[in-house]
């Protein structure tokens, strides 16, 4: 964890499901949830995925291409977000890994049990804020920084310095109130992609799109799943 002109920065997460499960670990959440590879949209590959799965968490290229049409969506008069997503504001520069796991656990509190650590603590601490203030409660927690900083030291690449510029962004996906969400710190709001029952299949149907629609390499994207071990 840094500071830099006042703003705080954590080390970027490497988008692997260890990184990630250390994180969780750390921050007291049991074998209950467990984080996986999906290694591609096709229907065998999907089966692969460890079940049941509870959320994706997606990382894309950070452009301003492929920003654009989902800012838009996410202030379109249609976007219906239900008041039971939970959602919180992006202020941590390079948090973005451990934001989507946050997401993807905080909108699953009923199905997967997290534990009594320190990020059950947190999301009972929250409870009810906005998501500016469950932001300002996250730049507080000492505990989950800690965490967070095992997890970015747990990647195969050496990890970049905290404040360092990156190039690629994550994103969450998770079935709230019977609807899919895209939800993400850095847009104004969740976007709801519709009526689900399968996290997995819609959500990778989303990102197809998404990825179909970004002109360059499409290894550039990945996509990990939540569920249990």
């Amino acid at each position: 964890m840094s500071s830099v002109n006042g703003k705080t920065y954590w080390v970027p997460l490497e988008s692997s499901p260890d990184a990630m499960n250390k994180v969780i670990r750390q921050m007291g959440v049991g074998a209950s949830a467990a984080f996986s590879d999906v290694f591609g949209f096709d229907d065998e590959l999907l089966e692969m995925v460890p079940q049941p799965v509870h959320a994706l968490v997606f990382l894309f290229p950070l452009t301003d291409k492929f920003e654009d049409p989902r800012k838009q969506e996410a202030l379109s008069s249609e976007n219906k977000v239900s008041p039971n997503v939970w959602f919180m504001k992006q202020t941590i520069g390079n948090a973005c890994g451990t934001m989507a796991i946050f997401h993807a656990l905080g909108n699953n509190q009923k199905t997967l049990p997290i534990g009594n650590g320190d990020l059950a603590a947190f999301f009972e601490r929250v409870n009810g804020l906005s998501p500016e203030a469950k932001a300002a409660e996250l730049e507080q927690s000492s505990a989950l920084a800690d965490a967070h900083k095992s997890g970015a030291a747990e990647g195969q690449t050496e990890a970049p310095a905290a404040d360092a510029e990156v190039e690629h962004h994550y994103a969450a996906y998770a079935i709230v109130d019977g609807d899919l969400y895209e939800i993400d710190g850095r847009l104004p709001a969740p976007i709801n992609h519709g009526p689900s029952t399968d996290v997995l299949k819609d959500g990778a149907r989303v990102i197809k799109k998404r990825i179909a629609a970004f002109e360059g390499d499409s290894q550039q994207f990945s996509v990990i799943s939540l569920g249990q071990e």
